[in-house]
């Protein structure tokens, strides 16, 4: 191919580059404007100047040109110095105020709140409803209006209503549902006294989220669910005699309470607890007590430190609470054990497990002055364990934490 051919497919080539990132360039620039009509002027106005320019000078001397690029720059500067200057200095001002980026719509519900607290419900309902329709299955505000129907309408059936459309929709969250599934069960107990229904809304959270923090607070929640005689008593106000406690109890034989009722001797209260327990594997206020009764009545440290270790290594747990059990595990190595190293040792696991100083701080004080606890405690006297004692609370097989049973220990 001839060589000048080469040359013009070359410069052919070289020009639709060019004008190609010209167009995308402007295309770009267009569609990030915040005025795009003045934008496009700006463009067609600097290549009319250009073209102009460019017939001009070839019909004049060079000598001539300088003097023509006057009014041409002026032109320029005048069509491009603001937005140029805005954009070099642009960085600056963005991280100052924001920069030209569009807040994100979101829903207001302040009319709403104001219209509620001056005793407007129904107004309130409708403003709420206004923003529910710009933007569908907002999580706030569901439940504002939830609230208002069950607490200022006594609309029990519709703030149910409503929360069971959020729950089918697209955009509830694991995080959502169990915080609504818990209100619904809170206002099942305070509004309808139905611990059936809090029970099936609890029971959801604990099969839909399993092993997460919301299911635990569930289960623990479901093992202590009063009554429908506790709702109505507490909602009566009915009045409890209450009566002076003896002074000597721990001391007297075949106490009874105040209201004539026999205490229940360790025995059956053991036994009560693993019943408990064999109900919901999770209650971690039972086994806890379970832990202290093996401990305190029939001396078998053994049992009650197996039961602390399973509430220690409960998933889910709050680090509270874990350092909470482990001080008790140190309580009663110190109390019932007599052993200093076991109560050391659980005192350091809260160390090797966690850096916050408001759980770290206390063990270390407490790691210091473990000697004085020893020494300053009385001794325990030894319970001999019967043959049905032996094995107390355990004759059923006590399931742990994770809904395995423990074996006798013989």
């Amino acid at each position: 191919m001839n060589p000048n051919t080469w040359r013009i497919v070359l410069d052919i080539g070289t020009a639709a580059f060019i004008a190609a990132v010209v167009i995308a360039l402007a295309w770009w620039s267009l569609r990030k404007s915040v005025d795009p009509a003045s934008l496009l002027f700006k463009w067609i106005l600097s290549v009319v100047v250009v073209g102009g320019m460019i017939l001009i000078c070839q019909h004049v001397p060079p000598v001539v040109w300088p003097v023509l690029m006057v009014p041409v720059g002026i032109i320029f500067a005048i069509t491009w110095a603001p937005g140029l200057g805005s954009m070099l200095i642009s960085p600056l001002t963005n991280a100052i105020d924001g920069g030209n980026v569009p807040l994100e719509a979101q829903a207001f519900y302040s009319i709403a709140e104001t219209k509620r607290r001056n005793g407007h419900p129904q107004e309130a309902i409708l403003a709420v409803r206004e923003q529910l329709e710009k933007f569908p299955g907002d999580f706030y505000g569901t439940t504002l209006l939830a609230s208002i129907q069950a607490e200022d309408m006594n609309d029990l059936p519709g703030a149910l209503l409503t929360f069971e459309r959020w729950l089918e929709g697209p955009w509830a969250t694991p995080q959502g549902k169990a915080t609504i599934l818990t209100m619904m069960a809170d206002w099942h107990l305070q509004y309808a006294q139905d611990p059936e229904a809090a029970r099936l809304a609890l029971e959801k959270i604990v099969e839909q989220m399993p092993d997460t923090p919301a299911a635990h607070h569930a289960a623990q929640r479901l093992a202590h669910l009063p009554t429908v005689e506790d709702l109505v008593a507490a909602k009566t106000g009915a009045p409890v005699d209450l009566q002076p406690g003896d002074k000597f109890v721990g001391l007297l034989k075949d106490y009874k309470g105040p209201s004539g009722a026999p205490v229940p001797e360790p025995a059956a209260l053991a036994d009560e607890y693993v019943k408990q327990l064999e109900k919901h594997p999770a209650d971690t206020a039972t086994r806890e007590k379970l832990a202290v009764l093996y401990a305190e009545h029939f001396q078998r440290l053994d049992l009650a430190a197996d039961q602390l270790e399973q509430l220690i290594s409960f998933p889910n747990e709050t680090p509270r609470h874990v350092v909470q059990w482990l001080n008790l595990l140190a309580d009663l190595q110190i109390r019932y054990g007599k052993d200093l190293p076991a109560a050391d040792a659980a005192l350091r696991r809260i160390l090797e497990m966690y850096s916050t100083p408001a759980l770290v701080e206390p063990a270390i004080s407490r790691l210091a002055s473990l000697e004085a606890e020893l020494k300053r405690g009385r001794t325990t006297p030894v319970k001999t364990l019967g043959h049905y004692e032996k094995n107390i609370g355990l004759k059923k097989g006590a399931p742990d934490l994770s809904g395995r049973h423990i074996r006798p220990v013989p």
